[in-house]
C-alpha cells in the first residue's frame, strides 16, 4: 500500500526570516504574531476606507454643527437649561441630517 505524505509549504517569517509553515499563527523562533507580514489592502479596499472616513467626518460635523446652533439659540432664548435642551435637540437633528447627506452622496455621486 502506498503512503501519501503531505509536505507543508514553508515561507520565510516576515520579521526574522526563519522558514515557517503557511498556516502558523505565530513564528516559533521570534514569536511574531504576523509571520506572513502585515495585510496589504487592495486599491478598492483603500477607496472604500476613504469613503467611510469621509462619511464619519460628515456625520460628526453635522452633529456638532446642529448641536452648536442649538446651544447658541438656547442661550439666546432662555438660559443654561434652555441651551442644554436646544443643544440636545440639535444633536438629535444632526445625526439624521448627516446620514441623509452621506446617503445622498452615495446615490448621486
Amino acid at each position: 500500500m502506498k503512503e501519501s505524505k503531505t509536505q507543508l509549504e514553508l515561507i520565510g517569517c516576515y520579521d526574522c526570516g526563519t522558514p515557517v509553515a503557511f498556516s502558523v499563527v505565530a513564528c516559533p523562533t521570534c514569536g511574531s504574531s504576523e509571520p506572513l507580514g502585515p495585510y496589504v489592502h487592495s486599491p478598492r479596499e483603500l477607496k472604500l476606507h476613504r469613503i467611510e472616513e469621509k462619511n464619519d467626518q460628515t456625520l460628526m460635523s453635522m452633529t456638532l454643527l446642529c448641536c452648536g446652533i442649538g446651544l447658541f439659540l438656547g442661550a439666546l432664548i432662555g438660559g443654561i437649561w434652555a441651551a442644554f435642551g436646544y443643544g440636545l435637540v440639535g444633536a438629535i437633528i444632526g445625526v439624521p441630517a448627516g446620514f441623509i447627506i452621506n446617503v445622498s452622496r452615495r446615490i448621486f455621486g
